[in-house]
């Protein structure tokens, strides 16, 4: 193998890892933006249903409380193993929080 091809099968490699990284961050943001959401209003619901006190208050407290869920699903998506897993945990308790939800109400 010459000098160039080398320098060409290396240059491929390296335009090919770099695309896989850009897929894996532009995913994992979708993860984070959509999935967060889905997250914090799951969670946001249930507490609303959940925590003893006026319906008012407890819609307030949990609305004022998604906002930190919203970022922790979404710190959550970049730290997971893979954007595989990412999807699945942040739509795994969405589901979770929703039959919980639909349980208490």
């Amino acid at each position: 193998m010459t000098q160039v091809q080398m320098t060409a099968q290396a240059a491929k490699a390296t335009t090919t890892k770099r695309d896989s990284n850009k897929t894996t961050v532009i995913f994992r943001s979708i993860a984070a933006i959509f999935g967060g959401y889905l997250v914090a209003a799951s969670l946001c619901g249930f507490l609303a249903v959940a925590l003893p006190l006026p319906l008012v208050d407890a819609t307030l407290i949990a609305t004022m409380l998604s906002f930190g869920f919203y970022a922790a699903a979404a710190i959550r998506a970049f730290s997971a193993a893979t954007t595989f897993h990412a999807w699945i945990e942040l739509l795994g308790i969405s589901l979770v929080m929703f039959i919980c939800t639909q349980l208490m109400s």
